[in-house]
């Protein structure tokens, strides 16, 4: 699959600095590790179901 996203001139010109910043060799590999890094933190998050059922047992929700 094969995506094309548009950025606005200022998110490009952001883009660009982290590109430098981190080494990645284009936009593309740098979409791809922030994508692969917001799907672990909602992964590992666990549900809202989950989420509010630890809340619970530790007393923040009622």
């Amino acid at each position: 699959m094969s995506t094309k996203v548009k950025l606005s001139k200022e998110a490009e010109a952001k883009a660009e600095e982290i590109l430098a910043f981190h080494g990645y060799s284009s936009i593309d590999e740098l979409v791809e590790n922030l994508i692969a890094k917001e799907y672990d933190s909602i992964k590992s998050e666990g549900s809202k179901e989950e989420q509010a059922e630890a809340l619970s047992g530790l007393g923040y929700i009622s």
